[in-house]
């Protein structure tokens, strides 16, 4: 069960960090490759016309982050549990 307190703590820690500003998330897809991205959730970051409309009526799931990618100019996702590290501002954490 440690495992799942963990992942939950990142994932908190994680959506925290991404409300206020850009976060560097490096991660391994699906297919075995890893990816660096630059994404935020901060409305302040993302443009007008990508902002999200509305409260989605979906239920989350917990094992995934929906993420503003700043250089693919998009919405992407990545699973919390692929991810290897993350960097904000500069300093690793």
């Amino acid at each position: 069960m440690k495992t799942q307190k963990s992942k939950v703590n990142l994932r908190d820690a994680l959506k925290a960090l991404l409300s206020t500003g850009l976060v560097e998330v490096n991660f391994t897809k699906k297919d075995g490759t890893e990816r660096i991205m630059n994404c935020t959730t901060m409305s302040d970051r993302i443009p007008e016309e990508k902002q999200p409309i509305g409260e989605s009526v979906r239920k989350e799931n917990t094992d995934i982050l929906r993420v503003y990618d700043i250089d693919s100019e998009g919405w992407r996702s990545f699973r919390v549990d692929s991810v290897n590290s993350f960097d904000l501002a500069g300093a690793a954490l």
